[in-house]
């Protein structure tokens, strides 16, 4: 069904209409809201609160087609606020498919040769970037690995956009940091790249 009709349907309050946007996206949208707090519960919970606040703000959604993103960070931010909640400000664990080449330049990431390799890569960029203190963490998952923009971010983390582009800036430093002093860090020819002048963007 159409998703643009479906989101006109539920702005007329149609319940019909926005049980089946529901199900269309629930999906990407717990997916969402499992990279932020790891746990089924929390997600669950997020995933139910951010569409019960979509529904009764589909008013404010001025570009209809935008309602998948628009959701995602309604869910973000909710399942923001519960882990504020309980102190625990993780976001991130063992995910097996980090998309690390929307972290690292393409011209800057050798491809590795083999799907071991990129395992190991994978592996080890997750450990550093769990590394990072929770304020920088936020800002890398919430943009690398959710495709949260800028001013998306700040509405998610109710910061200045300003502030935003600093931890990102301050993050991918850090990272850059880590990653170049880090002799373990698989695929030596990045280490060589980054020490010649790359920078992680």
């Amino acid at each position: 069904m159409d998703l643009l009709k479906l989101v006109c349907q539920s702005k007329n309050k149609d319940n019909k209409a926005f049980q089946v946007l529901f199900e269309l996206s629930y999906d990407e949208v717990y997916r969402t809201a499992y990279m932020i707090t790891q746990s089924r519960t929390m997600s669950e919970d997020a995933v139910q609160e951010a569409f019960l606040k979509a529904f009764e703000r589909l008013d404010t959604l001025k570009e209809p087609k935008k309602f998948v993103s628009w959701i995602k960070a309604i869910t973000a931010r909710c399942a923001i606020d519960m882990l504020r909640q309980q102190k625990r400000l993780t976001l991130l664990d063992d995910y097996a498919d980090y998309p690390i080449n929307d972290c690292i330049s393409p011209a800057l990431l050798p491809q590795p040769e083999t799907e071991a390799e990129l395992r190991e890569l994978k592996a080890k960029l997750r450990e550093v970037i769990r590394s990072l203190d929770a304020i920088h963490r936020q800002v890398i998952v919430l943009k690398y690995y959710l495709g949260f923009d800028t001013l998306e971010i700040s509405g998610i983390l109710d910061l200045p956009t300003g502030t935003v582009k600093s931890r990102l800036h301050r993050a991918l430093k850090i990272l850059n940091s880590k990653i170049s002093s880090d002799k373990s860090f698989p695929l030596p020819a990045y280490n060589t790249m980054i020490k010649k002048g790359g920078t992680l963007q």
